[in-house]
């Protein structure tokens, strides 16, 4: 078999790996359907979150780190979704171009990883600067149920008081851009 008939064996054999991993899992699955179960925003931002975040080394962080932000975005992935994979390289470029704007940004990691040392391998991997609730825990799980994930990855975005903006953050990272955050921020009633 020619080096062509290799190549298109392999990919072929990629191809339906991812598709089994995304029908067997839901990664890929875009977000539009999504909707939030409690579209009321809760008393505070650590309602949401908890008192206690992580950064990729695993140090605790408090809250105050993001409660100053204008827009927050809540990124559900895993390490092993092909489709998370492929949207962290564009989720890092949007992130480092919105901080070197000046913007009041931040994303908060639920991670659907197999451990909480394969989430924090996974952000030192990729040099995620954003920060996890606690991997699997109590509110991990009522983030999930509250936005109705059902797929990754998922980006919710959420202004500064809780209020959902919208479910579909993923799809305006992908198709505007940096821009998306000026939308966002209109959503939210800022400027």
């Amino acid at each position: 078999m020619g080096s062509k008939g290799v190549r298109e064996r392999v990919l072929g054999t990629v191809m339906a790996a991812a598709l089994c991993c995304c029908l067997l899992t839901s990664c890929g699955q875009t977000d539009d359907g999504l909707s939030p179960l409690d579209p009321q925003p809760p008393a505070s931002l650590s309602d949401l979150f908890g008192n206690v975040l992580f950064d990729a080394d695993g140090n605790e962080v408090g809250i105050e780190a993001v409660e100053d932000r204008a827009i927050i975005a809540i990124y559900f992935e895993a390490q092993w979704c092909p489709s998370c994979e492929a949207f962290v390289p564009r989720l890092l470029s949007f992130y480092e171009e919105l901080r070197q704007a000046g913007k009041s940004f931040e994303i908060v990691l639920v991670s659907f990883d197999d451990s909480a040392e394969k989430m924090f391998a996974h952000m030192k991997a990729y040099a995620m600067p954003w920060l996890a609730v606690p991997f699997r825990g109590d509110k991990a799980e009522a983030l999930t149920e509250r936005y109705n994930v059902r797929g990754i990855p998922t980006l919710i975005v959420i202004d500064g008081e809780g209020k959902t903006i919208t479910v579909n953050g993923r799809s305006a990272v992908v198709e505007k851009g940096a821009s998306a955050y000026d939308d966002w921020l209109a959503g939210s009633g800022g400027q």
